[in-house]
């Protein structure tokens, strides 16, 4: 058993330097990293925390729902899936190198036990934890291809199409977008917060990720005037070092300056960092696999963003498309890293840009490191928010031509659309949105796909059309 742990903690620390040493300089600008976020102090008077998996709640507030608590604030903690399709962990916890469905299930069983007990050691009863069951791993298929109740994901762990959980908000529920929508808004309705935590929309997990579009989508949907608290967990290189460090500070990753993140930090007491890693090591499935990550988290504060809308700029002329870099950019996003080799290059994204056109023609452009590849297959997905009404279009450039994809019963299908602009290493793409004068806001993101995997993305940002 001692071997066991020992071979354990070799791998982890092994993974850990090859994972410094691929990126050295990324990692040395956080080490280093000395600017200073403004603070708050005021958690809500009314808190949800809704989050992918159980540990989440612990790693990106726990400080907060401590704090709440003490002064007598409702907390809510949601958490959208059990964890159970973690293979690692799995192994681990059953003693089985090829989990079954079965063992990912008691995988969910037990996790959801361990934020029970955390929670239950910062003062939130059972009966403020509410598990929705979903699938891990699959929040994202979720969001983008299994919107409509009709066609049901199948979870990669437990290989159930619907939630298998008794305990859980809507047992038996259909693995669907459109459910764990409902879902959110239900329980928000209910509990009318004044303030939500969730992840940022540029966590690279895509379970974070999704999970943070599901929230924003949610919030935006019901048109809610709610204090919006982001947290990051997964990032490249980051939080540094991957130790105990309570007495230092948790600070942004240096290279998301231009992601459109306003930083604020809540600084912690002693007791209540003490008993965030009390919270934590409750979850021995993970500190079995991960411990030095999470024990990252335990530091003097915790880090929160905000998002704020993005205005697409109308404009008079076009521009010239094929001068050197990309005119109205909106957002940068970081690049570079292990994946070098060129094709992983013309997937890497780097920028996105946008203006409309004539009222009505909306123009997106997206930069990579390297020049624009068929072999890559390039995502750009909106959410269309209209007064009275949500629509979605759906856009990919495969092969080096342009297809619309009808993924959901609210789909725009067949919306003029242009050939796409290529200039080396930009492409643009445009297409003529419909009643753009009821037009409130454009949810949006973009991906690349290669060889059937997800290899980089531009995170989901809220947009809104520049009035004339």
């Amino acid at each position: 058993m001692k071997r066991k742990k020992f071979f354990i903690a070799f791998i982890i620390i092994l993974a850990l330097l090859v994972s410094y040493v691929m990126n050295l300089k990324a990692t040395f600008a956080n080490l280093t990293e000395k600017k200073p976020e403004p603070e708050f102090d005021n958690p809500g008077q009314r808190i949800l925390v809704i989050v992918p998996h159980p540990d989440d709640e612990s790693l990106g507030m726990a400080g907060v729902i401590q704090r709440a608590i003490s002064q007598k604030i409702p907390v809510k903690v949601v958490i959208v899936t059990n964890g159970d399709s973690y293979k690692k962990a799995a192994a681990v916890y059953t003693g089985h190198v090829n989990p079954t469905p079965a063992d990912f299930y008691k995988l969910g069983i037990q996790r959801q036990s361990e934020s029970i007990a955390a929670m239950s050691e910062l003062g939130l009863p059972k009966s403020d934890v509410i598990f929705l069951g979903f699938a891990d791993g699959s929040t994202r298929f979720l969001w983008s291809d299994f919107w409509d109740n009709t066609r049901p994901r199948v979870s990669g762990g437990t290989q159930a199409a619907y939630s298998p959980y008794k305990n859980v908000y809507k047992p038996g529920i259909a693995y669907t977008g459109s459910n764990l929508e409902n879902s959110i808004q239900e329980i928000i309705k209910s509990f009318n917060p004044t303030d939500i935590y969730y992840p940022l929309a540029d966590d690279i997990h895509p379970d974070h990720w999704a999970v943070s579009n599901f929230v924003r989508y949610a919030i935006t949907a019901m048109n809610l005037n709610v204090r919006q608290h982001m947290f990051l967990v997964h990032h490249p290189q980051w939080p540094v070092p991957w130790l105990l460090e309570p007495s230092k500070p948790l600070l942004p990753p240096v290279d998301m300056a231009d992601s459109n993140t306003k930083w604020q930090i809540f600084k912690l007491r002693s007791s209540e960092i003490q008993k965030k890693e009390l919270a934590i090591r409750k979850y021995k499935t993970q500190i079995a696999v991960m411990e030095p990550f999470l024990m990252g988290f335990i530091r003097e504060n915790e880090l929160f963003g905000t998002k704020p809308v993005l205005i697409i700029p109308n404009v008079e002329a076009l521009p010239d498309f094929k001068q050197q870099g990309l005119p109205y950019t909106l957002i940068k996003i970081p690049a570079g890293g292990i994946l070098n080799q060129e094709i992983y290059r013309s997937a890497d994204l780097t920028e996105l840009a946008a203006f409309c056109y004539k009222g009505n023609e909306l123009y997106v452009g997206m930069q990579s490191l390297a020049p624009i590849s068929k072999k890559v297959i390039y995502h750009l997905e909106m959410r269309l928010f209209y007064k009275g009404s949500i629509k979605r279009i759906d856009i990919g450039l495969v092969g080096g031509k342009l297809y619309e994809y009808k993924k959901a019963k609210n789909s725009i299908y067949n919306i003029p659309i242009s050939n796409p602009i290529f200039n080396k290493n930009i492409v643009w793409i445009k297409m003529n949105i419909p009643n753009t004068q009821n037009l409130n806001y454009i949810f949006m993101g973009a991906d690349s796909i290669y060889k059937n995997r997800l290899i980089d993305k531009i995170p989901w940002n809220m947009y809104k059309l520049e009035k004339k």
